[in-house]
């Protein structure tokens, strides 16, 4: 006599639940369990519900994301609020080839152990279907970001010349090259490829998409190694308001990433805008050149147009800057070498105050007469004078050759 397999009917109607997507295992899950239902994304956006009164948040979650995320997931307590109102609820985290990729939320009210242990199955394989239909939509979605990326991959790096041709693909996806866009570079300071760091990528990547939608712009990013490329439309013609609104989009990114532990690591730059698609290559090489000076002299937000001679000094041949540093303060550094002085740390102070003797005395704890003395042996050495604008100037550019660690 043959065996029969018997499947529960809640195991059947949620697989057939599974063809409508999330929304339908979301919908099958709450009826067969008569609960309310969240399926959201790592951040707690909210991916799809079912039978939810009010606007619900996720206050939090029992246990570290470590504990909960492992070859199998758990099923943990947590805690919603209903309109001010703290409610009981049980979580399940969906996993992807190991990775968290969202949370099956259930608000259960009183008596969570028991209801758990009843229905632990049921969100046990309500989470698996989950899981199915998230790898559908990454692999579909990573079919398109290929196209996506060698199109973006042409623009950054000035392969597509006719502005009439980047305009039709772009409208593709519908992005509007016909308007202004500037080139914002996100990158991990010493990213590691074979660490965690490629996942603080993907999920810095996820980030930015969302901010970008929800600044009601079509994302255009692509991950390139440690970095993420924005391509920014800008929707004002005043450069001052586009700044702002440009400081404002990192900043929220920075909020997000600080949520997600990445903010202490993240760095940007940016490009000068451009209203020629075919010209983006340039504002890309910009962004570029902003974040590596804005590491190197602590800017929090740097612009490549408010680099000034910073962006020069940067970009100027090597030799030729090594050779401007010795000649306008070779004499000087060698002096302090030789006899232990402090001449150069005192006259890069006097530059750093806009050579103003008293911001400079104030800065540096001297008496006024004591910078007068040390100013005066400096003029003997260099054999310049330190009032002429000429060579404040040459000093100047000269200490932030230095800064720029071109020597």
């Amino acid at each position: 006599m043959e065996s029969t397999f018997f499947v529960p009917d809640y195991l059947h109607d949620l697989l057939v639940a599974s063809e409508k997507g999330l929304k339908g295992i979301c919908a099958e899950l709450a009826s067969i369990l008569s609960l309310p239902v969240i399926i959201t994304d790592p951040l707690f956006n909210h991916l799809a519900a079912a039978q939810l009164v009010n606007n619900v948040e996720i206050n939090y979650i029992d246990n570290q994301q470590e504990e909960i995320i492992g070859e199998k997931p758990l099923v943990v307590n947590c805690q919603f609020t209903s309109n001010g109102v703290p409610i009981n609820g049980i979580c399940s985290a969906i996993l992807l080839d190991g990775r968290l990729r969202g949370y099956l939320f259930i608000q259960i009210g009183e008596d969570a152990a028991e209801k758990i242990a009843r229905i632990y199955s049921i969100i046990a394989y309500a989470s698996s279907l989950c899981t199915l239909e998230l790898r559908k939509r990454l692999e579909l979605k990573q079919e398109r970001q290929q196209f996506k990326e060698a199109f973006i991959y042409d623009l950054l790096y000035g392969n597509m010349k006719q502005k009439n041709e980047i305009i039709s693909y772009g409208n593709i996806w519908g992005w509007d090259f016909t308007q202004s866009h500037t080139i914002i570079v996100f990158s991990l300071i010493d990213f590691d490829y074979y660490s965690e760091d490629q996942k603080h990528i993907d999920s810095l990547f996820y980030l930015i998409e969302r901010v970008l939608i929800e600044s009601n712009l079509k994302p255009i990013a692509m991950k390139k190694r440690g970095e993420i490329v924005v391509i920014y439309q800008l929707l004002g013609e005043e450069m001052e308001t586009n700044e702002s609104v440009i400081k404002e989009f990192i900043q929220r990114v920075k909020i997000q990433a600080e949520i997600m532990d990445r903010n202490n690591r993240m760095a940007t730059g940016i490009g000068r805008e451009s209203s020629n698609p075919e010209e983006l290559y340039k504002s890309y090489q910009e962004a570029k050149v902003a974040y590596e000076v804005g590491l190197l002299l602590n800017i929090h937000t740097p612009f490549f147009n408010g680099l000034g001679l910073e962006r020069i000094l940067y970009k100027h041949d090597l030799q030729d800057v090594k050779e401007y540093y010795d000649h306008t303060l070779g004499k000087l550094e060698k002096h302090d070498q030789v006899h232990g002085g402090e001449l150069m740390h005192t006259l890069e102070f006097y530059a750093a105050n806009q050579y103003d003797i008293t911001k400079t005395a104030d800065a540096l704890f001297l008496h006024r007469n004591t910078l007068r003395y040390r100013f005066k042996k400096v003029e003997e050495i260099l054999d310049k004078k330190l009032d002429d604008m000429n060579v404040r100037l040459n000093i100047t550019a000269a200490f932030k050759i230095k800064q720029l660690r071109k020597i």
